[in-house]
């Protein structure tokens, strides 16, 4: 994705807590959208822009943008010099971000919409749960089932299939 300064808004505006990027392309209409930066990412893209003079936020040769060819083969060469597995592509990082995301709790479909996809079946080859978030996902459930002495609902699946009373049945 080739990002040029006019995308990239680094002082949240409208309310919002986040700066952000705008994605202007993408392969369909679901990649174009605004993905927040946390504080960590609007700081080092604050940095990196300081003293750069040029459109692009990755300047390449002269004029033009920095290619995510030139990108991919520095990864290849660090890859290489750290003994990494050749497996470990570019494209990892962003698994890596929208598994870490479910893992954080954001729900399906915010990630859908954060990553850009059509539907949750193709993030789904993106988020990849570890054992660890899977235990947390019990822990949240027992502890949420241990609640002793409030009057909780049964959810709408649940509810929605349940016996009515005749008294309470529609005719």
């Amino acid at each position: 994705m080739v990002v040029q300064r006019t995308d990239l808004h680094l002082l949240p505006t409208n309310g919002a807590k986040f700066s952000y990027l705008q994605v202007r392309n993408g392969k369909s209409k679901n990649a174009r959208r605004s993905i927040s930066l946390t504080f960590r990412a609007s700081s080092v893209l604050r940095a990196r822009m300081r003293g750069v003079d040029s459109c692009w936020v990755f300047p390449g040769d002269g004029e033009n943008a920095f290619l995510a060819t030139s990108l991919n083969h520095q990864h290849q060469k660090v890859r290489a010099t750290l003994g990494l597995p050749s497996d470990f592509v570019l494209h990892s990082l962003r698994h890596t971000f929208l598994t870490r995301l479910g893992e954080a709790g954001v729900d399906a479909f915010t990630i859908m919409r954060i990553a850009g996809h059509s539907t949750i079946t193709v993030s789904q080859k993106y988020v990849h749960p570890s054992t660890e978030a899977m235990e947390r996902a019990f822990q949240r459930l027992a502890a949420l089932n241990a609640q002793k002495g409030k009057k909780r609902r049964a959810p709408a699946t649940v509810s929605a299939t349940m016996a009515q009373p005749a008294s309470e049945a529609v005719m």
